[in-house]
C-alpha cells in the first residue's frame, strides 16, 4: 500500500494526476483498509448494520461475475452467516484507478486474500500438505460523495478470481 501511495503522489507532484483524483484516491483507499479491517471484527448482526449505515449507500447492491445483482438484506445475511468463522491470513484492497465521475468516483480495485490450508484431498500436492493460497478479485466500484462524506454504493465483480499457490511476493 505504500508503495501505491508513493507512486500516485509522485505523479501528483509531477502533474500527471489532478490533485482532486490523487486526495480521492488516498480518501477512498483508506476507507477500503477501514472495510476491509472492520469486516474482520464482526461479532454481532448490530455490528454489521451499523458499518453498513456509516460506509455504504442505503441502496448498496453487489453485482457478481457472473452478473447477478444482490441487494443489501442478501448480502447482510451473508456477513452475519461469516461471524465467526476462520478468517484469512491476510486482506488488503489496493485501489488501481480512480475515475471522477458526476456525484462520485468510479474505482477499480484488486482485493487480495491470503488463505493457508491444508490440502486433504491433494489437490496442490501431497495430500495433508500445508498451503497457501493467494487469491485477487478485480472488482469496480461505485462510490457517491453525499453531505461531505462517501459510500460505496456498488461493487461489481469484473474479472476471475486468480488464485496462486505457495507464491509470496
Amino acid at each position: 500500500m505504500i508503495t501505491a501511495l508513493v507512486v500516485a503522489a509522485t505523479l501528483a507532484m509531477s502533474g500527471a494526476v489532478s490533485p482532486n483524483v490523487f486526495e480521492v484516491q488516498t480518501e477512498l483507499q483508506s476507507l477500503y483498509d477501514e472495510i476491509t479491517d472492520g469486516a474482520a471484527q464482526f461479532i454481532t448482526p448490530a455490528d454489521v448494520d451499523l458499518f453498513h449505515s456509516v460506509l455504504y449507500a442505503s441502496d448498496f447492491v453487489f453485482v457478481d461475475k457472473a452478473g447477478t445483482t444482490h441487494e443489501w438484506p442478501e448480502m447482510r445475511a451473508r456477513e452475519i452467516e461469516a461471524i465467526g468463522k476462520p478468517l484469512p491470513d491476510s486482506s488488503i484492497q489496493l485501489v488501481q484507478k480512480v475515475t471522477l465521475v458526476t456525484g462520485g468516483a468510479a474505482v477499480v480495485v484488486n482485493m487480495t486474500t491470503v488463505h493457508t490450508i491444508v490440502d486433504k484431498d491433494g489437490t496442490y500436492g501431497r495430500k495433508g500438505a500445508t498451503h497457501t493460497l493467494t487469491e485477487i478479485t478485480p472488482f469496480r466500484d461505485l462510490w457517491a460523495r453525499a453531505d461531505d462524506a462517501w459510500r460505496l454504493k456498488r461493487r461489481t465483480q469484473v474479472g476471475a478470481t486468480t488464485v496462486s499457490v505457495d507464491k509470496q511476493d
